[in-house]
């Protein structure tokens, strides 16, 4: 019973881990080219 609940669970969990990264490498991507600062040269 609880097999299906701990399943969804992990799956969303995942895809948020996915969505945070994802948004976290467009804003050092923007505040590269946007804001032309180091804050990618910093993060590398």
């Amino acid at each position: 019973m609880a097999r299906p609940v701990i399943k969804d669970a992990h799956e969303l969990i995942g895809n948020l881990f996915y969505w945070v990264i994802g948004l976290h490498a467009l804003a050092a991507i923007g505040h590269h080219v946007v804001f032309k600062d180091n804050t990618l040269r910093r993060m590398i």
